[in-house]
């Protein structure tokens, strides 16, 4: 009998869904905005989903459910997402096994999920030691190194979003961290209307005003319609993400760095030219010569197939 994964990517705006097969075939691939009342009610939701899922399985056996979580997770299944309000250390496993009756729950932070779904099937395929930089809602990275994703001590390895940016140091800390501030989907909104606002371009304010707050998918679709003073902010964030990406490259010497996320895929798309002309005047020499910068093709699915081969890895023998 065929087999299948139901794999969900929760994150702090949407929670992407999908059934995945052993041999990595996605299915039934669906996104909804998450419930921004947070806790159970967000919660529920999860279990409403995944639940559709099941039930779509057909003649399949169910291997098991994995989730990726935009945050930390603990051994014993509790969660901490500092973006989902009301996710506070929530045991989400107990949570789902018993609303469910399901055993084989896996949960993983979403670097560890995106770096191992870029490995299964994606731009990280046959590399041991690679990064994929994740620019959404938050910034974070999936780190793989000798062949292994790396959790770290607390599994809160890969925080790039606490990095400085320059030389003096924040009066106040910040909670959301240093470069989550400034590259982050919400902080490309708010820096696009504030330089819109500045150099008082009514074209580019009216089409801001047709976005929700903080929908940096709006930006970019505004820019592609012709609203060029867009290109300004996107081009000073393509060169931000190139120091990212420079510093990435001389701690780590990867193979390869992905951008991934919806920012960094965006991002990626369009001025790719401006991420690797700044990594290459800041990077360590010799280890840029040796990694390949490059954009997600996985697209959203990347923590989809990272969350799915976790549980194939782990339940599927």
């Amino acid at each position: 009998m065929p087999e299948a994964v139901v794999a969900v990517d929760v994150g702090g705006s949407k929670i992407a869904s999908a059934v995945v097969t052993r041999g990595g075939v996605v299915f039934n691939y669906r996104v909804q905005g998450i419930d921004k009342r947070g806790g159970l009610h967000s919660m529920s939701q999860l279990i409403n989903i995944i639940r559709l899922h099941i039930e779509e399985l057909g003649e399949r056996d169910l291997i098991g459910v994995g989730v990726s979580i935009p945050g930390i997770v603990k051994g014993d299944g509790s969660v901490w997402a500092p973006n989902i309000r009301g996710w506070r250390w929530v045991n989400l496993a107990s949570f789902i096994r018993g609303r469910l009756g399901i055993g084989n729950v896996t949960l993983v932070d979403d670097r560890v999920a995106n770096i191992v779904g870029e490995q299964w099937m994606g731009e990280a395929k046959g590399a041991r030691n690679a990064v994929s930089l994740i620019l959404g809602t938050g910034v974070a990275a999936g780190l793989l190194v000798d062949g292994k994703p790396v959790s770290g001590a607390s599994g809160v390895s890969g925080a790039v979003g606490w990095w400085l940016l320059g030389r003096n140091t924040p009066r106040r800390r910040s909670a959301r961290g240093f470069l989550e501030s400034e590259v982050s989907g919400p902080a490309l909104f708010k820096k696009t209307r504030r330089y819109c606002l500045r150099i008082r371009d009514e074209g580019c304010l009216r089409a801001l005003s047709q976005c929700s707050p903080g929908d940096a998918e709006c930006v970019f679709k505004a820019f592609d319609n012709g609203v060029s003073a867009i290109g300004v902010v996107l081009r000073r964030e393509a060169s931000i993400i190139g120091v990212v990406v420079a510093n990435i490259i001389s701690i780590l010497n990867p193979e390869v760095v992905v951008l991934g996320g919806g920012l960094g895929v965006e991002v990626g798309r369009r001025f790719m030219d401006v991420v690797i002309t700044t990594a290459s005047k800041v990077a360590q020499p010799y280890s840029l010569r040796e990694c390949r910068i490059t954009v997600s093709k996985l697209g959203y699915l990347s923590n989809i197939y990272g969350a799915a081969k976790l549980v194939i890895d782990t339940h599927g023998s």
